[in-house]
Parts: structure tokens; C-alpha cells; sequence
């Protein structure tokens, strides 16, 4: 990542960052600091940048043109020029939207940022105007220039870098993630002062110590910041998933948006059977499978047991690179009518389940920037209080598919009835003494193929699989609204 300071001060921003983690990350080439002088860019022989402010007043007023020529020696280069983009340019005044960790998230995903520091009593408005895309401040009091301020933040964005840090985890999972402080840590030796380190961390039950770790970030944030308690939100992920994919992307995004998010598979029919209640305090991550374009058809229909109280949710439906069609608002339908409203919703490429080309190796590290980059415009929706539901294409109630594009074969010769295709059947529709599948119940998922050991199970779906290659090779993209 590229990072430009537009400064008086070059040699203040240059020493402050070079140093730690990030002067090694800079070494290292994981990012890269320019910092440009404005007075090398100064149009009065004595290299003067500022003058006394029309209507009079206290200080002096950094002129415009030196700062446009600075901006202007970055910009030309820049690879948002070069794509017919403006660069994200940030003023750093006490007059901005205030610094937060939704907002480090968001600017880590561009490639490059330019920083405006400003001095004495600020910058022509002018020329703010023309460059600025940002106006932000690292908090509610005064610098003397806005030096200081572009280190903060360039340090906050940079521990989102890939390479920045040794420990991947060290930037998703610590203060400020999920509104919540961080949990204490403890190191060596086990006792000092006559204080001893919690037991729970010395077990090596890594659950028993996530539950205490969650636990103390709670009782700190409650005791040092309640005000962060007001937007935290709880993360529930609920899916069905049959042969996998959809849980993998599913998890792939409730780990960019939450670090202890709670799982509902209601690929199990007890779980789809059962009542589950949602608060305001909630956030529902609701995600399934396209089958024929549509939701899959299951005797207990999916979502249809859940209740909210005017809760936030994200609707998913991962397809296997042939189109999601009418998924997404299907279920946006659904759960509207059982008390939730829609802050975002993703459509993200899995393996198809008919043909081993389609969606092959997705989501990948290309689809990973496109969740990253969802997973912070919903948490900026979050925190700008957003309630209404966004809208969403597709057909909410399409006319149901009878299409079975699968033929079922059993071999009894090679079935060693272990029962696991009866008990991992997402729709109870195998036989348990007959092994027979029971058409009428069977959504063609494959499962029952998929986990059986013997090979007792196998499917005929050539024509369907020819039909998908044939049209439907070229890879997608993640779409999201």
C-alpha cells in the first residue's frame, strides 16, 4: 500500500514512522511512505506558503496553489488517475468525521492514500474543495498540524496490510472488534507481586479460554466504555449447507465481522424445526444455497421459524457460478414478514455441486478482498444508524421448480449399513431399513454421495452437468448490495 503526505514537516513524519513495526514494514515493501514538502512547491522566492486571511483574524492561512502543485506531483501518478478515479485524498482537521476502527478497515482497502496536513490556522477552503475526498480527525482537541494525526492513522491502516504483521489474527481480532475492548493478557512468570495469572489460561483448553477471554472483553468494555455496548451487536450465522460450500463462505464473512459470531446449521432439521427469537441487539447473517435459481425446497422452509424485533440481517446466496436469480429475495422476503430488515446482502461463487469446473476453488483470495471490502460498508450501515430495509432484485415469490435433474443408484453390495447417508440427510428422505431415497423429499444435494465411505451411493446428472459446462464456465464475480 502506498501512502503520500502532503506536509511542511517532511522530515517530523518521516522519523515518527520509521521505526517499529511499520519501518519494517516499510523495509520490507509491504508498504511505502512519500512525503512531500509544500513549500518545494511554493510560488513566492522566499519559498513562503501561507498569508494573512481575508476578513482579518489571528494566524495565517496556507495559500492554495502550493498545496494544489503538491497534491497535483502525487496525483498525476496515481493509480486512480490512471483509472479514471479521483484519489482518496484526507484532510486531517479537527472538523472531520472522528477516527474510528470501521473507518481503518475501510480505507486499508485502497491501494493508496494521500494524506493533507494542515498548519497554522488551516488551508483556502478553496483548494480543499478541489483535492479533498475526506475530511477526518483523530478526536475531539486541537495539534498544532495534522503531522501527528496522518501517523495514526497510517499506523492503524497499515496493521491491515497482508505481510504488515507476523500474526495475521493480531489486527482482525483485538481492541475495538465487535465494539469491545480487548481482553487482559498475562505472560510469564505465573505468579508476581502476589498476583497470580488466571488458571483458565494456563488449562491449554483453548475453548475454556475463548469463553474467558469473550467474557473479560465484556466486563472491560462495560467497565472503561459503555458507550461502545450501545452499537455492539451479537453475530448469528445461520445456514444450510449440505455439502459445504455455503458454510465455508458464510464463515469466511462472520469472521470479518465478528470474532466470537454464534452458528445455527439448519442443515439439521431439528435446528430448522426449531424457534429462534432475534433482538434489536442481534445482527442475523442468513445464508443458503441456490438450487434451480431458487431457494431449496424443504419441508421445513428455511428461515421460516425465525422471529426478529426489528433485527438487522445479511442475506447470502451462494451459487455455483450459474446465477443466484431469485434467492436473495427470497429470503429478504422471508424474514421481512418475521420482523427483520435487510443492511446488506452478498452473492457469493461456490463449487458447483454438479460439475467439478464450475466454481472450482471458490471463494478464493480474490472473492476474500470482495468480502472484506462487504464486511465494512455493513459495519459503516451499523454505525450510521441505518433501519431500512435496502432494496433487492429478483422475484420474491417465483413460481415453485419441479425439476430433478438427478438419478439416485444404490448398490447393496457395497453398502455397509453404517446408516450415515439416513442420518445425514438434510431432508430425512432415505429409507433407514430400505436405503430407497423417497423422491417427493430429495432436493438433489448430493450429501447422501458425499459421505457415504463405501461408494455405495452414486448419481446420474451428465446431461445437467453438460449444460452447466458448456454455458456456464467463465468465472463470476462476487456481487453484493
Amino acid at each position: 500500500m502506498d501512502f503520500h503526505v502532503l506536509t511542511l514537516f517532511p522530515d517530523m513524519v518521516r522519523q515518527g514512522l520509521n521505526t517499529s513495526i511499520i519501518g519494517r514494514a516499510m523495509k520490507d515493501g509491504h508498504i511505502t511512505l512519500n512525503t512531500v514538502n509544500i513549500r518545494d512547491f511554493s510560488v513566492n522566492k522566499h519559498n513562503r506558503v501561507d498569508d494573512y486571511p481575508y476578513g482579518g483574524g489571528a494566524g495565517m492561512v496556507i495559500q492554495a496553489e502550493p498545496v494544489y502543485r503538491a497534491w497535483e506531483s502525487v496525483a498525476k501518478n496515481s493509480k486512480a488517475i490512471k483509472q479514471g478515479k479521483k484519489p482518496r485524498c484526507i484532510y486531517l482537521t479537527p472538523q472531520g468525521k472522528v477516527f474510528h476502527q470501521t473507518m481503518v478497515e475501510e480505507f486499508a482497502q485502497e491501494e493508496e492514500l494521500i494524506f493533507l496536513c494542515g498548519h497554522y490556522e488551516g488551508i483556502d477552503e478553496r483548494v480543499l474543495e478541489e483535492v479533498v475526498t475526506d475530511y477526518v480527525s483523530i478526536g475531539d482537541y486541537v495539534l498544532t498540524g495534522g503531522e501527528l494525526a496522518s501517523m495514526v492513522m497510517i499506523d492503524a491502516i497499515s496493521r491491515f496490510v497482508p505481510g504488515v504483521l507476523n500474526n495475521e489474527e493480531s489486527a482482525q481480532f483485538e481492541s475495538m472488534q465487535d465494539n469491545l475492548l480487548e481482553y487482559p493478557h498475562y505472560t510469564r512468570p505465573e505468579s508476581w507481586h502476589e498476583k497470580e495469572a488466571p488458571k483458565v489460561l494456563l488449562t491449554g483448553d483453548h475453548n475454556k479460554i475463548e469463553a474467558w477471554r469473550w467474557e473479560q472483553s465484556l466486563i472491560r468494555t462495560k467497565e472503561r466504555r459503555p458507550d461502545l455496548l450501545e452499537k455492539n451487536k451479537s453475530l448469528k450465522v445461520a445456514y444450510f449447507s449440505p455439502t459445504g460450500g455455503t458454510k465455508k463462505a458464510a464463515e469466511m464473512l462472520a469472521t470479518m465481522l465478528s470474532q466470537n459470531p454464534e452458528y445455527i446449521d439448519l442443515t439439521r432439521r431439528k435446528f430448522r424445526k426449531q424457534k429462534q427469537y432475534f433482538g434489536k441487539k442481534d445482527l442475523l447473517l442468513a445464508a443458503a444455497p441456490v438450487y434451480g435459481g431458487q431457494l431449496p425446497q424443504l419441508k421445513e422452509a428455511l428461515f421460516t421459524n425465525f422471529k426478529g424485533d426489528h433485527t438487522p440481517c445479511i442475506l447470502m446466496s451462494a451459487y455455483g457460478n450459474r446465477d443466484f436469480d431469485d434467492t436473495l429475495a427470497q429470503i429478504k422476503d422471508i424474514l421481512e414478514a418475521r420482523g427483520f430488515y435487510c443492511i446488506g446482502a452478498i452473492a457469493p461463487i461456490i463449487p458447483h455441486i454438479y460439475s467439478e469446473k464450475l466454481g472450482a476453488d471458490r471463494p478464493n483470495a480474490e472473492d476474500e478482498k470482495v468480502f472484506r471490502q462487504f464486511a465494512v460498508t455493513v459495519k459503516q450501515r451499523l454505525e450510521d444508524g441505518l433501519e431500512e430495509s435496502l432494496m433487492i432484485p429478483g422475484n420474491p415469490k417465483p413460481e415453485p421448480k419441479t425439476m430433478k435433474p438427478v438419478v439416485h443408484y444404490f448398490d447393496e453390495i457395497k453398502c455397509k449399513g453404517c446408516q450415515t447417508c439416513v442420518q445425514k440427510c438434510p431432508t430425512s428422505a432415505i429409507n433407514k431399513d430400505t436405503y430407497q431415497i423417497k423422491e417427493e423429499l430429495c432436493v438433489g444435494c448430493l450429501r447422501c454421495e458425499r459421505v457415504c465411505s463405501g461408494g455405495a451411493r452414486s448419481s446420474d446428472y451428465e446431461s445437467v452437468k453438460k449444460y452447466l459446462e458448456d454455458n456456464f464456465c467463465h468465472p463470476k464475480e462476487v456481487r453484493w448490495y
